[in-house]
Parts: C-alpha cells; sequence; structure tokens
C-alpha cells in the first residue's frame, strides 16, 4: 500500500516537470539558506563555550561617571580591583588578569632573527583555571608564578621552531641598548576563533610588576589606583547568583569611593558569554560581533524559508482544478478522506525529501564563499556538524506539516457529485488565504528590497564621507621596539626625504584609521579657569610637527607645533570635540589659555577642525594631542603618487639600512581605515545573499501561479480573441488581480520597512534619511516584477491560435 502512494506521488510529479521543478528549487533554496544562517548564528552565539566555567565567569569593567551621569565606559580596570574584590566579596572564587602587552605588537627574538607577535598578554597563573586551556606541553604546578616565564600557542611554536615541544627554550624581547629573557614554560592549543580574548603569547603577571625592562617601558604596579589598563575577569562561587553579585557591587562601589581608591569610576560586571555580541566599549581586545545584526538575519533567513513553504502551498492548492476529478473518481471508488490526505501528505514529504537533498548540494557548492562572506573561521564544515543535521531533520518533518497539510485538506474535501458534474469552484475562504500568502511575499520582497538600498547608501555615504583627513598615499611604518632615541629616526627620515617622490614624514602615537584604542585616555580634564568641573574622558596621543599638514587636517585657531617645540614644553593642540565637552564656543578665546592633565598645567596652542579617528559610523571623541619627535610609535610618510609595490619596496630598503635587525611592519592607512567597515560590509554582503534568494523564491512562486492563472484562462483567452480583445486588453485583465495584491503589499510593507530601516540607520553617528527614492523604487520593481511574469504567460496564451484554444477539453 504504501508502495503505491509513492508511485502515484512520483507520476503526479513527472506528470508536470515545471510545477515540480518550481516547487523543488523553491524549497531546496530556502533550506539550504536558512541552514546556513543557522549555522552562522549558532557559531557567534557560542563564544566562550569552550570553556568549562565560562557560565560563571565575569568582566569587570567601569563607568566613568561625570556625576550622576555615565559619560564613558572602560573595559580596562586597575591592578589591585581582581584581588580586592575577592577579598571582600563572598561570591568571587578566583580572578585573573590580563595586560595587553605591545602597541599593538611586540618584537620577539628566536636564535638572533626578530619576528613580530600580536596579541601578547600578561596574566596570572589563575588564568588557566578561569580559562580552558590545557597544556599541549609543560607543567601545571608553578606555572607563571615566577617571572620572566611564557607560555606559547601551538602555531606560534610552529612557526618559530618548527616545532612544539619547545619547553626550556628562551625567546628574548628586544629594548633600548638590551633584552628582555623569557622561558617558555608551557605550549597550549591555538585561542579558539569563538572567544573574545584571543593571544598568540602569554607571559606571568609577575614580569610585568618586577622586570627593570617592563618597568621602564610600562612602570605597572600591583597597588596602582591611578592607571587602569588591565581587563580583570573573576569566577563565581558555584552556588553564587549572578543578580545578587551585580547587586553587591553597588555596596562595593561605595566602599571603593569612601576608601579613595576609585572616586569617579564605578564599577560593574557582564558576563563574559554576553560580550561578543553585547559589549561595544572603549578598550575591547578586538571589535565585537552585534546581536541585532544576528538575530536579523536570522529572522530574514526563516523569512526566506517560510516564503517557500508558502510557495509550495499556493502553488499546489492553485492546481487543485488539476486534481479534482482525480480526488473525484478516488472517493467513487472508494478510497476515504484519510486515504486522499495521506496521499497528498506523502507527496509533501517526498517533495521536502528531495528539496533537503538539492539543499545539501547547494550548500556543497556554495560553503566555502559562504563562509568568507559571513566571516567564519577557516576550516568551518557543516557537514560534519550533528547539530546541522538535526536542524536539517526538523526542517524536513516541519516542512512536511506545514506546507503538506493545508493542501491535503484542501485536496481532500472536493466533493466527488460536484466535480464528475464539472461545476466544482474553488472556496471563498481558500482563495482568500492564497491572496493572502501572496500578499506575505511580496511584503517580505518590498521590505528587503527597500532594506538593501538603505544598507547600500549608507555605507555608501560613510565610506565617502569627509573624514577630516587624507589618507591616501599614505604608508605607515611601526618603530621597532629597540629604539627609543631621536638619532636614528632623524637618519631614517632624511634617508626617506632623499627620495624625490615621498611629500612629507611624520611620527605619532597613532594614526586615523585606527581604533581609539591605540590612544591612551584621561579624565577629568577641564579648564583652569573654569569653576564648573566635570569628569569627561579624553583621549591623548603625541604628534610631532609635521603630522597635521602631512594629514592635511585643518588648524581652526592658533597655530601648529613648530621648531621651537619640545617634549618637555607643555602645550596641547585640541580638537572640536574637546572644546564643546568645555562647553567653549569661540575657538580663539582658549589660545593661550590652560587645561589642569596630571598635575601640571598646559597651555592650549591650537584647536583642530574634528577628524574621525575612526570611521564615520562611530562619533567624533575628544582628543587632545602632544608634542613628541621620538619614533617610539608611528612614522607616517606621504607620497605624491600611488605605486605601492614600488614604494614598499623603497621603504624596507631604507627601513633595513638603518634598523638592520628590526622586522619590517607597515599598513595602508586608507586600507586600515576600510578595516573598520569590515563588519558592515559582511552583514551587506549576506543580507544581499538573502534578499536574493527571497527574490528569487518570489519569483518562482509568481512564475508558477501566473502559469497556472493564465492556463485555467485559456478559453477564456481564446474567446476574447475571437470578439476583439488585444493583447494589451488581455494582460490587463490578468495582471489586475496581481497588481491589487501588490499595492496591498506595498501598504503593509513600506511602513515595516521604514521602521526597520530608520532603526538600523541609529547605529550609525552619521547616517543618511530616508529618501522617497528608497521607498518608492523597490515597489516599482516588484510591480515590473509582476508585469513581466504575467506578460511572459498571457503573451504566450494570446498568440495562441483561439480555435486551439477553444478545441482544448
Amino acid at each position: 500500500m504504501i508502495r503505491n502512494y509513492f508511485k502515484i506521488a512520483w507520476r503526479s510529479f513527472s506528470k508536470d516537470k515545471s510545477f515540480t521543478a518550481i516547487n523543488l528549487l523553491g524549497l531546496a533554496t530556502g533550506f539550504a539558506i536558512a541552514l546556513l544562517i543557522i549555522q552562522y548564528v549558532r557559531f557567534e552565539l557560542s563564544y566562550e563555550n569552550t570553556h568549562e566555567n565560562a557560565d560563571r565567569i565575569v568582566r569587570l569593567t567601569y563607568d566613568i561617571m561625570d556625576g550622576e551621569t555615565v559619560s564613558s565606559q572602560d573595559c580596562e580596570t586597575n591592578p589591585p580591583l581582581g584581588a580586592k574584590l575577592q577579598a571582600e566579596m563572598n561570591e568571587i572564587k578566583n580572578f585573573t588578569r590580563a595586560y595587553h602587552i605591545g602597541e599593538p605588537t611586540i618584537t620577539i627574538e628566536v636564535n638572533n632573527k626578530q619576528f613580530i607577535v600580536e596579541k601578547v598578554y600578561a596574566t596570572d597563573p589563575s588564568f588557566f583555571n578561569l580559562f580552558s586551556y590545557p597544556l599541549i606541553h609543560g607543567k601545571e604546578e608553578g606555572l607563571f608564578k615566577e617571572p620572566n616565564q611564557t607560555v606559547l600557542t601551538e602555531s606560534v611554536a610552529l612557526k618559530y621552531f618548527n616545532r612544539t615541544n619547545v619547553i626550556g627554550e628562551t625567546i628574548a624581547l628586544p629594548a633600548a641598548g638590551t633584552e628582555l629573557l623569557l622561558d617558555i614554560v608551557g605550549v597550549v592549543p591555538d585561542s579558539p576563533s569563538n572567544t573574545h580574548l584571543k593571544f598568540d603569547m602569554l607571559m606571568s603577571y609577575t614580569t610585568l610588576l618586577k622586570d627593570p625592562i617592563m618597568q621602564a617601558f610600562y612602570g605597572e604596579t600591583e597597588n596602582n589606583w591611578d592607571g587602569n589598563n588591565t581587563y580583570t575577569y573573576a569566577l563565581l562561587n558555584d552556588n553564587a547568583s549572578y543578580e545578587n553579585f551585580t547587586q553587591n557591587l553597588v555596596a562595593f562601589n561605595k566602599q571603593l569611593k569612601r576608601e579613595g581608591k576609585l572616586e569617579t569610576d564605578r564599577v560593574i560586571s557582564q558576563k563574559i558569554e554576553d560580550i561578543h555580541l553585547y559589549s561595544n566599549k572603549p578598550f575591547e581586545p578586538e571589535p565585537n560581533g552585534s546581536a541585532t545584526a544576528v538575530f536579523f538575519l536570522l529572522g530574514v533567513a526563516f523569512l526566506v524559508i517560510i516564503s517557500a513553504y508558502v510557495n509550495y502551498i499556493n502553488l499546489t492548492t492553485s492546481k487543485a482544478l488539476d486534481r479534482a476529478k482525480e480526488v473525484g473518481v478516488r472517493k467513487v471508488v472508494g478510497s476515504t478522506k484519510s486515504q486522499l490526505r495521506f496521499q497528498f501528505l506523502v507527496e509533501a514529504f517526498l517533495m521536502n525529501l528531495l528539496a533537503g537533498v538539492c539543499a545539501l548540494i547547494i550548500i556543497f557548492f556554495v560553503k566555502d564563499n559562504f563562509v568568507e562572506i559571513a566571516g567564519l573561521p577557516d576550516g568551518f564544515n557543516v557537514f560534519t556538524d550533528i547539530v546541522f543535521w538535526g536542524i536539517l531533520g526538523v526542517f524536513l518533518v516541519f516542512g512536511v506539516l506545514f506546507s503538506g497539510v493545508y493542501p491535503a485538506l484542501v485536496l481532500s474535501s472536493f466533493k466527488p457529485s460536484l466535480i464528475l458534474k464539472g461545476n466544482f469552484t474553488h472556496s471563498f475562504k481558500g482563495v482568500l488565504l492564497r491572496k493572502s500568502l501572496v500578499v506575505f511575499q511580496f511584503t517580505v520582497t518590498i521590505v528587503l528590497l527597500i532594506l538593501v538600498f538603505t544598507i547600500k547608501s549608507q555605507l555608501s555615504f560613510i565610506r565617502n564621507i569627509e573624514l577630516g583627513v587624507e589618507t591616501e598615499n599614505t604608508i605607515v611604518v611601526e618603530a621597532p621596539m629597540q629604539n627609543g632615541s631621536t638619532e636614528k629616526y632623524s637618519v631614517f627620515k632624511q634617508k626617506l626625504l632623499a627620495n624625490s617622490n615621498i611629500k612629507n614624514v611624520s611620527l605619532s602615537e597613532a594614526v586615523p584609521g585606527e581604533l581609539a584604542n591605540e590612544m591612551s585616555t584621561t579624565t577629568g580634564i577641564n579648564l583652569s579657569e573654569s569653576s564648573e568641573k566635570h569628569n569627561h574622558n579624553f583621549y591623548i596621543t603625541t604628534i610631532d610637527k609635521n603630522f597635521i599638514p602631512l594629514m592635511n587636517m585643518q588648524l581652526l585657531a592658533g597655530t601648529n607645533f613648530d621648531k621651537t617645540s619640545t617634549p618637555n614644553k607643555q602645550e596641547v593642540i585640541v580638537n572640536e570635540k574637546a572644546l564643546k565637552l568645555w562647553g567653549v564656543t569661540d575657538y580663539e578665546s582658549v589660545i593661550g589659555k590652560t587645561i589642569k592633565m596630571w598635575g601640571a598645567e598646559w597651555s592650549i596652542k591650537g584647536v583642530l577642525k574634528d577628524y574621525h579617528q575612526e570611521s564615520a559610523k562611530a562619533p567624533f571623541v575628544p582628543i587632545i594631542h602632544r608634542f613628541s619627535n621620538s619614533f617610539d610609535g608611528l612614522a607616517s610618510i606621504k607620497f605624491h603618487n600611488s605605486n605601492p609595490k614600488k614604494q614598499l619596496a623603497q621603504l624596507a630598503k631604507v627601513y633595513k639600512s638603518v634598523f638592520p635587525e628590526a622586522p619590517f611592519s607597515y599598513f595602508f592607512m586608507d586600507t586600515e581605515f576600510d578595516k573598520q567597515f569590515k563588519a558592515d560590509r559582511r552583514f551587506q554582503s549576506v543580507f544581499n545573499v538573502l534578499t536574493g534568494f527571497a527574490i528569487l523564491i518570489a519569483c518562482l512562486g509568481l512564475f508558477g501561479l501566473a502559469s497556472f492563472t493564465v492556463l485555467k484562462r485559456q478559453k477564456e483567452i481564446g474567446i476574447r480573441k475571437v470578439i476583439g480583445a488585444s493583447v494589451s486588453n488581455i494582460l490587463v485583465l490578468l495582471s489586475k488581480n496581481f497588481v491589487k495584491t501588490v499595492f496591498i503589499s506595498m501598504l503593509i510593507g513600506v511602513p515595516i520597512a521604514y521602521l526597520l530601516a530608520n532603526n538600523w540607520l541609529d547605529n550609525f553617528a552619521s547616517r543618511i534619511s530616508l529618501s522617497l527614492w528608497m521607498l518608492a523604487l523597490p515597489v516599482i520593481l516588484v510591480f515590473l516584477l509582476v508585469i513581466i511574469s504575467i506578460s511572459i504567460k498571457t503573451i504566450n496564451a494570446a498568440l495562441i491560435n483561439p480555435v486551439h484554444s477553444l478545441k482544448q477539453e
């Protein structure tokens, strides 16, 4: 009996191959895109799940308070905070600190060869108790309890030693005139791609506190309540409540204020599982994701698969007339409703099963491109994930129920007496449901198209906005770690300027395009004469006299640093944002006035027009520029024209002639700026793909419905042609219902899209306003899509000789 059901289902599919192909392609596409997006969302939600204690680990951060208002936030805290928390709060079982070493990279020396390492942290021994990094080589006992110890990741050990067991080996950190030696005491697996605190190398925190070279560079102390440059993580007790812990932090903050340790900062906490998607604070270890974007894409993915189900329901029930006589005959010869329903459910099962197989084929061919577009880690493989297969199984079951039950109920309910007499008509409820489903599809298409145009326009806007800085033809070279004097830089600069293609060279601690994290921050800076004091957070950076002209920045008042400027001369150049925080509107009036910073008076020498340190997505930040002519940060080299390959070769040659032992590290300034759009471009690419698939499915459904509409009315078309109707008359007649449907979809979809688009645009400090064309063009495109789909089938039917149409039974 079951075999017969499958035979009949297969014959039904074979009888109308175009119907089967449309349904199959629609369902397969929906399955494939939904499965891929769910895997992407699962990865984004999996951050920190490799750590056994992830559900009990919290990160401590600061709210920087201006009175009762949060003026800024900071991920980094003071070194004594963790120990103080553990001593004062019963909920804390253990803590660890992580101090980022390097600005932002460090140079290491292995076997007399120097290399650059990117992510290096000084950590406590308890780091390995909180975070799950099992030792591949080395012993846990005594790990990191002594200074001058280091742990490498597996890939770093292989890269620099060609083996993983490097216990007992030594690496050196070159410094000015000397070097810091570190003993390798452990090798751990590489940081997983789904953790926010990735590292290539760790060193013992006591090295930071006790080694003379580290003290010379960082000056960190165990009881430092004045500088916050340390990430602090705490492990809660097994029975501790996170909610109670956060409530008890209120009393803890009051205690710190009474003791004079933190007067303007407030300690807050966040679960490490929430950091990647829900935290976007200054000085994050890496740029984080966005929960809004992730769940938005997930919602769109489900709209795509629901559209595929809607297609199946619409096309199957629209084809009801073709199956009506079959159902009537079956009922006459004894088939029950349950048998008929089972037959149609078998057809739905077989269609969904074939669609699942086709979806796997689609995924196999597009997965590599999808991994690249979505920014998933290399080697990400969906087929080895058992959850992937479970979700596919759920889709198949749900697909059969969602797309098969209603058509089965409709088709099995036909009355044989009416069918065989030729009096069968669709019920009003059935027609209304199908029209509602078509409205749903068109609404989804209109909403997605409006969002596509909005996203494209906004990202184009912020990429082309006036940055206040010239980034083109500029290569930035990182200073060698061992260089602390100005003599070698002077030689380096003169050799560069001897090249007629080099326009200018400047020094700075950071350059526009880097995250503001590369600058230091200080709070509580105010004009000396101001009676009203605030606790705003300011970014501090150093520049030389060539920096402003090289970057083509605009001075609004005062003058630039000049040949009389020295590091000891307490002068600063501030930007507009800083003056706005101080309530100053007349920029000329502050020239020569002083600010209080670091216990000293600093004279304001100039005012810079605001420039985007980061992308235009972020707001302007208040920046105070000090003078420095030491090559201990970055050197920016501006060329007259663009010839990257040749220019890099020239730079590398000069650099090696002056700093022969140091590795040559550089980046292009405009490329560095462009990196900040990476997450937004990824979101745009994935969203465009989703929208493309949604439109494809809508087109398939529309084409199928148009085909059946024309087929049902073929005799009517023939009669109308005989009595004189033109092709355009027939086209208007057949398309008006679809046009009405699009109009209803427009009334529903445009307001929804407007709200969603504005909500997304609110994430940008500089944003576009939604224009009429962004709302109108998608609607016009959907109208054109309908007209073209109907026209293709209508014109074909209208061109057929009416004699042939009227002869058909």
